[in-house]
């Protein structure tokens, strides 16, 4: 990046913040991009060897493994973006500590395997207990990964994590098809991505430690876990609530509900999944360096939240579109009641996509209290409506409230990030949505009743909806977009500006 003038008051470049987020971003977003098309074709190859009920023993075990870890190691990697500029300083007694917090979390794991055999006694115990055990040595690859990860993400480098986090995260997707393949049933989906963990760890150690002749300091490490603690609060119950839908559905409709609801949730969100997280550990990076400027920080968040409405929209309603026609041609019959939970669950992606955002600016903000207190009121209403849910509708019950409770959440989330400098941006919040809705509605609702007459030709009207129908659609609802928004025009052009000098840089390098 460019150096910052004299006269920048907050030492950071002239770029405008919507613009350096994206720039930040272009290549994380990048190689999780070409990431999610592999994921997405090799999601459908493991459900081809893969039943519900094997899905299903998979993700029930990746929730009773969330709710167990009241404490993560990685949450010490926010602390520490949280002090930018004391990075270093703090850097080895927040290695240490994050440590420390990994054996209580594997060990937690480990003893929770008995209780989890009892509660879920309809799972088969050895492959249900299996995964859980491996699951235990997650929190120790976190930990290896707390400082250099900071480090890189602190100096904005996030070029070489894409290149990192891209190579493993599509090797371990053909370890999974393989593993899917030879018979791995549920291990298939977790053994993988343990190991990506683990390589991903010794990948950053190498390229982002920081050397530092500094000890443990017990008053460094007592200021950290101050703010350590509410961060991880915060952050455990945001993990719970997203497993909420798996702990209750596993337990009251059993392990091939839930392995509907697992498929359905994973192909949902592959598109958007690149907002939810990986954009958002770009923007607290950034949001982090005008701590001292909150209007700003406000106006970049929402600017930013905004245009990736204005892409992430228009993506779940064309996945709520596609839904039968694009199972019909892919997927097994032994995969048909899954398509009305994957519509819900796309329509809660066009609210989910701001989640990882609002997180981070809560977090960059050092407000872990209100991102604690706003998540467990969530949780609170969540259980019951999923309770219900799961009791009436099985899986298509518990998508339709997960998305109810997530429409209604998102938006106060956005409009509490908006409250730091005393006043909230009510207005600003609902046209996050409201400009992207309207703009999208119309025209996919136009392309389901366009759907629904092509299925009438069988095969040949599914493919002409998915290859032809779609990009037609999306492409469409960009171009009129960009007409009416000014912000994701000039974004839009940036951001093509970015990658075509990215490509250039790396083809002719």
């Amino acid at each position: 990046m460019t150096s910052a003038s004299d006269s920048d008051p907050v030492g950071v470049s002239k770029i405008s913040l919507t613009n350096s987020a994206l720039s930040g971003s272009f290549w994380i977003s990048t190689q999780w991009f070409l990431n999610k098309l592999v994921t997405a074709a090799a999601t459908l190859l493991i459900a081809f060897f893969l039943s519900p009920e094997d899905y299903g023993v998979a993700v029930t075990a990746f929730a009773v493994a969330t709710v167990v870890w009241v404490f993560l190691p990685e949450v010490m990697g926010d602390v520490l973006l949280a002090y930018p500029r004391r990075l270093q300083l703090l850097a080895p007694t927040a290695q240490r500590l994050a440590f420390r917090i990994a054996v209580i979390s594997g060990s937690v794991t480990l003893l929770s395997i008995p209780v989890a055999l009892w509660i879920y006694d309809t799972y088969p115990p050895l492959w249900f207990g299996g995964l859980l055990a491996v699951l235990a040595i997650r929190p120790f690859c976190m930990a290896m990964s707390v400082v250099p990860l900071s480090n890189l993400r602190q100096k904005l480098e996030f070029r070489r994590i894409a290149m990192i986090d891209g190579f493993l995260q599509f090797a371990a997707t053909l370890l999974s098809v393989g593993c899917a393949a030879v018979g791995g049933r549920g291990a298939s989906l977790v053994v993988p991505q343990i190991l990506n963990e683990a390589a991903r760890a010794v990948c950053y150690v190498r390229v982002g430690s920081i050397r530092s002749t500094r000890r443990f300091h017990r008053r460094f490490a007592r200021m950290l876990m101050r703010v350590y603690f509410m961060g991880a609060g915060a952050q455990y119950v945001h993990n719970v609530l997203v497993m909420t839908e798996i702990v209750v559905l596993g337990y009251v409709a059993g392990e091939y509900q839930t392995g509907l609801f697992g498929f359905a949730f994973l192909l949902a969100a592959q598109a958007n999944g690149v907002i939810a997280g990986r954009i958002g550990m770009v923007l607290q990076s950034v949001f982090g360096e005008l701590q001292q400027h909150p209007v700003r920080q406000v106006e970049g968040f929402l600017r930013t939240q905004s245009v990736l409405g204005a892409v992430c929209v228009p993506v779940a309603l064309l996945q709520v579109v596609l839904a039968k026609p694009f199972f019909d041609l892919v997927l097994a019959s032994k995969w048909q009641p899954a398509i009305p939970v994957f519509q819900a669950l796309s329509l809660l992606q066009a609210f989910y996509f701001a989640s990882g955002p609002s997180m981070a600016c809560l977090k960059s903000q050092r407000r872990f209290h209100v991102l604690f207190l706003w998540q467990s009121i969530q949780i609170l209403l969540s259980f019951p409506a999923f309770w219900f849910g799961a009791k009436q509708g099985g899986a298509v019950g518990v998508a339709i409230a997960s998305m109810l409770m997530w429409s209604i959440s998102i938006p106060t989330g956005i409009w509490l990030c908006t409250r730091v400098d005393g006043r909230g941006r009510l207005r600003q919040t609902v046209s996050v949505f409201l400009h992207s809705w309207l703009v999208g509605l119309p025209v996919f609702a136009l392309g389901y009743v366009l759907v629904q007459w092509l299925d009438s030709w069988g095969t040949m009207g599914d493919v002409v909806a998915v290859t032809i129908a779609a990009p037609t659609l999306f492409i469409i609802v960009l171009c009129i977009t960009r007409f009416v928004n000014r912000e994701f025009q000039s974004v839009a052009d940036y951001v093509w500006q970015v990658g075509w000098h990215g490509i250039r840089s790396v083809a002719f390098r």
